[in-house]
């Protein structure tokens, strides 16, 4: 089915699906290679690193289908076969098949912990929110996720100190808020590009929400005002739309305006 025996061809249809949001389609496309993968024996480093990226966008699929149960088993075989996958690398000296971006595994946590969260177990959502803390320490989207995962198994923030520490650190050092492609983000360097219209929504429900510490309540409040502020100033012409390139740029040529970057 599916043309299974080309592994590569099969990988990039199913990801394309779930990109048009056909992902009824992607999801059997997937677990279907997944199943194939996991039942061949011996596998070569090359048919390992096809079952590591199989895996890891059918638990993302779904993920998508909120199919929390067979998301965390497929994130649990993730885990174990991208190890494997990685001894393999090094016992063969094939360094660039190790599966090690800091980006890529991070958002691997992200999604078993969104799994976990859709199976209301907390502290086991918790844990790998916060190993993927530790790989993007300023990614606003981790940390907002540990309160959300909080409110959403809880319904309170009460013993919530850690991560607002965390959120607060992460919304302190985002960087300027950037327009680009008419979409307001923010960008750090090295990191995933988060849309500030998908966050801001969630943090003013995080500040409303019941047993929040009065002390990082004011500051998420003082952080959404000042990214409304950043906004306003960029649509008034007041802030560069991209202050870091024109800083950038400005150091090389003081006398430039750069606002339409």
């Amino acid at each position: 089915m599916f043309g299974m025996s080309n592994p590569e061809q099969v990988i990039s249809q199913f990801e394309r699906y779930a990109q048009e949001g056909r992902l009824e389609i992607a999801e059997v496309m997937s677990t279907e290679l997944a199943e194939r993968l996991l039942n061949e024996k011996n596998r070569d480093i090359e048919r390992q690193h096809f079952l590591v990226r199989t895996l890891r966008g059918s638990s993302s699929i779904l993920l998508q289908r909120e199919k929390y149960k067979l998301c965390k088993n497929a994130s649990k075989m993730l885990q174990k076969h991208r190890k494997i996958l990685n001894q393999m690398a090094k016992k063969t000296k094939r360094i660039e098949m190790v599966d090690s971006n800091i980006s890529t595994v991070a958002n691997d946590e992200i999604v078993f912990a969104c799994a976990e969260i859709g199976l209301k177990n907390l502290l086991r959502s918790l844990n790998h929110l916060n190993k993927a803390n530790k790989l993007r320490p300023l990614d606003s989207e981790i940390c907002i996720l540990m309160l959300e995962a909080r409110i959403t198994i809880k319904g309170k923030l009460s013993g919530s100190k850690s991560a607002c520490k965390k959120l607060i650190h992460s919304l302190d050092n985002n960087g300027p808020v950037i327009l680009k492609n008419g979409h307001f983000i923010f960008s750090p360097e090295g990191y995933v590009p988060r849309y500030i219209s998908q966050l801001l929504p969630r943090l003013e429900l995080i500040s409303n929400t019941e047993k929040l510490d009065s002390k990082y309540k004011q500051k998420i409040i003082d952080s959404i005002g000042d990214i409304n502020s950043q906004i306003e100033a960029i649509n008034a012409g007041e802030q560069a739309a991209n202050e870091k390139l024109a800083k950038a740029i400005d150091s090389l040529n003081p006398t430039s305006d750069y606002y339409s970057y």
